[in-house]
């Protein structure tokens, strides 16, 4: 056995260790060195000069893991590349943003984006716990297992002939918001290479740092002051997302949170990857819903919102986490001069990255606070803060995974020179293991005599199936897995495909799986399954529905282009089909039968969207309207549920129009041309029994129509003078809603006689103010809103996401006040 060390050495960056066994030569992780003063690849010479490369294994996406790989994939294409199936997603990302970031600074790029494309091609992925074989013509098997750290990341346990050799990567042993934290069995390595990023540090309680972080940040908003939080895109952004917005939504933080950065489409990939996550964050995402955006969320889509941001008091979450590049250099830049402001630190910083010269600073005089961006001093007058947020091992956890494995030679790696002579030593106290720590460029032979024997895990029994695995037969497969291994056992994606048989996809039977009753997720490593028991099944079966993409297709067969079904969805855990009509109301007359058909059909309940599709009146109106007819103006009047037509031109037959309109959208349609105004309707006018000749001056009218409104519990948001169909003048009122107006159409009848004026009542609804009053009833009662309340119009519906569960008498309480008020009342969603 041989190893060599190419980077990652005696440093934080340019991981790529070279391992030779059984004559093959496999690289573990090939990244690059974030630093812009040194030379940011690793020694390829010395790759070269031992024989290049038969395979890679990546531990996780990191660029400082990943970065150099098109150009290692690009030199020896025959070499697969081993990875988890998150961590190629995450890859694909940074090194396209790689891409992008050379190309915008104008440098000499070290790969295109060919060889970007070429080594994600060549790359296998493979689920944790799942043992392969990366060569056929040799004994050497290789295992990836859960690191933590950040989503997909995996430690490596390469097994052969000749010794067997365990690589932790980057690692963490606690669970972290978004994902689990290691879980590494009892191996037995011969050699083993262990991280030592804070080797010589023991974490502060993550709890105690996340308060600490809250209570910072909202002292600071409620000064009035902004906070900046640096953050790694991978990983530290995401956790610090779910912790600023569990603080929102518990009303500890009122703030808004914007999210800069390439952080952005980590998150999207974080959500296509729902398996690596914790339960709790998976189980939302199979059921539609967003673990990070919501409307106290705010992703930032363009380079322009920026200036509009820090008007604001405001949390800003971007990446890149040491300052080096991203937006976040623009924030801190901006922010900085301001002594209300906050930089927050939460990660690792390089010796010579801006982030690490702010952590310096923050004990000196006020005069030498200084930092360079970009060739750029910067006085720091805000103040600075770090908080323990690292997804790296203390010495505590690295210390523990090494007495745990207890390899006979151990290889400390990734950490400072001190740090790694500090853990080295510990390390000596605690085992008898030879503890070496190796530079950059040195190259190591090592001589097991005895390689320690390894536990051989049997192959499980295959049904030897020839046919694709389908809901319809996935029954088979549970029952056989009952019989044969039991219900206990966690089962990979590789495994269960094998005990099938051939021709299983992996990602076709991952969509299988999470949609079926017959298997569960494991609770804690959720890209592994167990076969569900058998009273388990009996108590599902109660309920059983049609899967879910088989539910969704046969929607399309039930429900074709002409019923004007535009979008479906569901809610998994309630078992509820959502089906969007242009135009719900005509929908739920015309498809009763069909929907009780559905309903039978698959054990899926229908709900239909309450507000219609507005862009589908104009495809009606161009249908039915002659071909002379120019259309000018379409309004819609929601809560009246009529649509309002300027048209240039005359329609001959105009109740065959409407008739037709009325059957098609369930709307009453109104026609209005230049020359004559609406044809065949007029705004409702409440008028005194006058001839209205002897009118009262127009502000003496409205003067007196003040006077009595101040009195009542319903004021008046806006009175305008309006023209009717026939050309006379009119007063128009607009309270919060046409319902609270109609309330008092006797007094407004009086005040027409009183004043000489006909009186309407506005069409409008104050939608702002009714937001606002609806807050109000919650807060009053101590409960908490989740996101801003939603109108819908058409139903005089306010919709609600509570933080906390509310009793039925409180809600109906509220119901009341608000009905009284608005004329709306609340729904929760």
């Amino acid at each position: 056995m041989k190893a060599i060390f190419s980077g990652g050495a005696n440093e934080v960056g340019a991981s790529c260790y070279l391992i030779n066994l059984e004559g093959k030569n496999i690289l573990l992780d090939c990244g690059i060195r974030m630093s812009s003063t040194k030379d940011n690849l690793p020694d390829f010479r010395l790759i070269q000069e031992h024989g290049g490369v038969d395979a890679i294994i990546v531990s996780h996406a990191h660029l400082d893991h990943t970065g150099a790989l098109p150009i290692i994939s690009r030199m020896y294409p025959q070499a697969k590349i081993y990875m988890t199936h998150a961590t190629k997603d995450l890859t694909r990302v940074l090194l396209y943003d790689s891409l992008k970031i050379m190309e915008r600074e104008s440098e000499i790029p070290i790969y295109a984006e060919n060889h970007v494309k070429d080594m994600l091609d060549r790359a296998l992925c493979y689920t944790p716990g799942y043992t392969f074989t990366p060569f056929p013509d040799s004994q050497i098997k290789v295992t990836l297992y859960p690191a933590g750290h950040i989503l997909g990341a995996a430690s490596v346990y390469i097994t052969s002939e000749e010794g067997s050799v365990f690589y932790s990567g980057d690692f963490s042993g606690f669970r972290q918001n978004t994902i689990e934290g290691a879980f590494i069995p009892k191996l037995r390595p011969d050699v083993a290479i262990f991280e030592s990023t804070y080797g010589d540090k023991l974490h502060a309680n993550r709890e105690l740092e996340e308060t600490r972080l809250i209570e910072k940040v909202s002292s600071i908003i409620n000064e009035g002051g902004k906070v900046i939080i640096p953050a790694f895109a991978l990983g530290r952004a995401q956790e610090i997302i779910l912790i600023l917005k569990k603080a929102i939504n518990k009303g500890i933080l009122k703030t808004k949170v914007y999210v800069d950065g390439m952080v952005r489409e980590v998150c999207r990939v974080y959500k296509l990857n729902p398996n690596y996550l914790r339960q709790n964050l998976a189980k939302k995402i199979f059921k539609g819903n967003d673990i990070f955006f919501d409307d106290n969320v705010i992703a930032v889509e363009k380079p322009e919102m920026r200036e509009e941001i820090i008007k604001e008091s405001c949390v800003i979450l971007s990446s890149s986490g040491m300052i080096t590049g991203g937006p976040s250099q623009w924030y801190v830049e901006k922010l900085a001069q301001d002594e209300k402001n906050l930089i927050a630190i939460t990660g690792y910083q390089d010796e010579e990255s801006p982030g690490r010269r702010l952590l310096d600073i923050m004990e000196e005089s006020p005069e030498n606070r200084k930092i360079k961006i970009d060739d750029k001093e910067i006085l720091i007058k805000c103040s600075i803060d770090k908080f323990g947020l690292s997804a790296h091992a203390d010495m505590g956890e690295i210390l523990a995974l090494a007495n745990s494995l207890y390899p006979k030679k151990i290889f400390l790696v990734h950490g400072d020179p001190e740090i790694i002579n500090f853990l080295g030593k510990e390390v000596q106290k605690d085992l008898k293991s030879e503890v070496y720590i190796p530079s950059n460029g040195d190259i190591y032979e090592i001589d097991i005599k005895n390689p320690r024997k390894q536990i051989e895990k049997q192959p499980y029994p295959s049904m030897n199936q020839n046919c694709a695995l389908t809901q319809e037969n996935i029954k088979d497969l549970w029952q056989f897995i009952v019989e044969k291994i039991g219900v206990k056992q966690a089962l990979s994606l590789e495994e269960i495909a094998q005990i099938w048989g051939k021709g299983v996809n992996t990602e076709n039977l991952k969509e299988l799986l999470n949609n079926t009753i017959y298997f569960e997720p494991d609770k804690k490593r959720m890209f592994l399954y167990h076969a569900v028991t058998e009273d388990e099944l009996k108590n599902l079966q109660k309920d059983e529905v049609m899967e879910l993409n088989q539910m969704l297709s046969l929607v399309d067969e039930y429900f074709g282009p002409e019923s004007g079904l535009y979008k479906k969805g569901a809610r998994f855990e309630e078992k509820i089909a959502l089906l969007y009509f242009n135009f719900p109301d005509v929908a739920r007359e015309k498809y009763s039968e069909k929907f009780k058909e559905f309903e039978e059909k698959t054990g899926w309940k229908i709900e239909l969207n309450k507000n219609i599709n507005i862009s589908a009146i104009n495809s009606i109106l161009s249908k039915i309207l002659p071909k002379e007819v120019l259309i000018k103006k379409v309004s819609y009047m929601n809560m009246e549920k009529k649509v309002i037509v300027k048209i240039e031109g005359k329609i001959n037959d105009l109740d065959l129009v409407k008739d037709k309109f009325y059957s098609e959208t369930g709307l009453t349609l109104l026609i209005a041309n230049d020359k004559e105004g609406i044809q065949n309707e007029k705004k409702e006018i409440i008028m005194a029994n006058s001839d209205f000749e002897d009118r009262m001056e127009q502000n003496k009218a409205l003067k007196i129509i003040d006077e009595e409104f101040s009195k009542l519990p319903h004021k008046i948001y806006k009175k305008s003078i309006k023209t009717s169909s026939d050309g006379s003048k009119y007063i128009e009122l607009s309270f919060i809603s046409k319902v609270v107006g109609e309330k008092y159409t006797e007094l407004i009848k009086k005040l027409s006689e009183k004043t000489g004026w006909p009186i309407g009542i506005s069409d409008s609804c104050n939608q702002f103010e009714i937001i606002n009053i609806v807050k109000n009833l919650f807060e009053e009662k101590g409960i908490l809103l989740k996101k801003n309340p939603s109108i819908y119009m058409d139903n005089m519906i306010v919709k609600i996401i509570t933080s906390s569960p509310i009793e039925k008498e409180t809600l109906e309480e509220i119901n009341e006040k608000l009905y009284y008020l608005t004329g709306f009342k609340v729904e929760m969603l």
